[in-house]
């Protein structure tokens, strides 16, 4: 069975953290330095960071399969109107090729729906072609390239996706 939990205390932001750790040197290990996943790692998942996020209107959620923390999405309202915005979104990789990241993308549109807006949009690694062929699948489109310069030197190499709701 699985439900979806929303975090409303900082002190539960150490779940999603926990599948952080596991996923994303994984996810990005062929793309990125091992330099730029620890500090992107500490940019967007410290503590303070998570907890600045929450407490400025971020969703944070959990997929939480047969009891266990499988999954996160992050996301909140963009400053174009009646956009919403997917900051995150990562499954531990014995869920993916199960269908879990389509119920995610699912439960995201939905919750955007029901709160009024008419898309959503997220930004994915130009070279994270797993994720791109996925969010394609639910129907996301392309409308824009950025490079975006995070500092230490590291750039944000992504493609912009829209979903119209």
């Amino acid at each position: 069975m699985n439900t979806f939990f929303q975090i409303q205390t900082a002190g539960e932001l150490s779940r999603v953290r926990a599948i952080a750790d596991d996923v994303w040197p994984k996810t990005f290990r062929e793309i990125l330095s091992p330099e730029q996943i620890v500090y992107m790692m500490k940019m967007m998942y410290s503590p303070e960071v998570m907890e600045k996020e929450l407490a400025s209107g971020y969703t944070f959620e959990l997929l939480v399969i047969d009891g266990k923390d499988a999954g996160y999405m992050v996301y909140a309202p963009y400053e174009e109107p009646g956009t919403m915005k997917l900051h995150k979104l990562y499954l531990l990789e014995e869920y993916q090729g199960k269908g879990y990241g389509q119920k995610m993308l699912q439960h995201v549109i939905e919750a955007a729906e029901s709160r009024g807006f008419t898309s959503a949009i997220l930004a994915v690694n130009k070279q994270n072609m797993k994720a791109q062929k996925a969010y394609a699948r639910f129907g996301f489109e392309q409308y824009k390239s950025v490079q975006i310069d995070i500092g230490n030197g590291f750039i944000m190499d992504d493609y912009w996706l829209r979903y119209h709701i």
